[in-house]
């Protein structure tokens, strides 16, 4: 009886299907059509303030880019899990950016192509993120690394939360207005989607890391590549004030934003590569090895 090799794909690795392609395509289509609209309409942020206006403009140019990665991540037949996280990871960025266009924007000609970048990257979030609960991909992450992330996590989300409440307490008790507020005096979008969504999230993926759950490491890597894809949409603003001699805002966010934006970047990288291809051909268990 002899063992034989057969080729075998990895079961963490999936065939890309039309659909994904498809809906991958149109995404980026239509990001690429708001966020140019952003760059060269007259007046697309109609009635905000000019340093929220350059912050828009740097988070349309970073936009673009995105659309052009999510687009190369499904060229191929098959997704690798790296691919598959990243591609995740990207989502959420969209998510998040464009629900603030929505709730936070005065309407402007393409609000209807918000809309449909939220319905859009929100389901094909939701079902990437279901997939992992189903079956968590393997990784080679380090136990040292893995409680770093953990830390890092919660960290981050117990600092961002404080910062918000730092504003939101006080005016709750009878202080002044809290700044930054939303169009028309409503609630500033960021203070919404952080206090009751973002931030719980991102604890919550934090303290799994630190229990040791399976799938921990996948919704890490997601977490932490949402964060790096936002810092750095952050952080383009002000460089392209400064280099416009535009007046530079900097909120009560910019030292952490700063220091989180070289550590995700660090993490990850480790992270993404901890979900590695495997090899092509592996043994087969006993009970499935075939015999001549």
């Amino acid at each position: 009886m002899t063992a034989t090799l057969e080729p075998r794909t990895s079961h963490d690795a999936l065939t890309r299907t039309t659909a994904t392609l498809v809906s991958t395509w149109v995404l980026a289509t239509a990001v690429v059509a708001a966020s140019l609209y952003g760059l060269l309409a007259e007046t697309p942020y109609r009635s905000l303030p000019e340093a929220t206006v350059v912050s828009a403009r740097a988070q349309d140019a970073c936009s673009i880019v995105v659309a052009g990665v999510l687009v190369l991540l499904v060229r191929g037949p098959v997704l690798s899990v790296a691919a598959r996280l990243a591609r995740l990871g990207l989502l959420a960025y969209l998510l998040y950016s464009y629900l603030i266009y929505v709730t936070g924007v005065p309407m402007n000609r393409v609000f209807l192509v918000y809309v449909l970048i939220v319905s859009l990257s929100g389901a094909g979030l939701l079902g990437g993120l279901l997939h992992i609960h189903d079956r968590p991909p393997a990784s080679t992450a380090s136990p040292g690394l893995t409680r770093t992330t953990g830390w890092v996590l919660v960290v981050t989300a117990v600092l961002f939360a404080g910062l918000w409440l730092s504003v939101l307490v006080p005016y709750a008790l009878g202080g002044s207005v809290p700044e930054p507020q939303g169009v028309g005096g409503t609630p500033y979008p960021v203070f919404v989607l952080d206090l009751g969504a973002v931030l719980p999230a991102i604890a919550a993926v934090g303290v799994l890391l630190l229990r040791g759950r399976a799938v921990a490491g996948a919704l890490a890597a997601v977490a932490m590549l949402k964060i790096l894809t936002l810092f750095t949409a952050l952080w383009a603003g002000p460089l392209l004030a400064l280099a416009t001699d535009a007046d530079v805002h900097l909120g009560p966010d910019a030292v952490p934003s700063v220091l989180l934006l070289g550590a995700s970047a660090w993490l990850t990288a480790r992270w993404l590569r901890s979900f590695g291809p495997v090899p092509h051909q592996t043994p087969l268990p006993h009970s499935e090895r075939r015999t001549p």
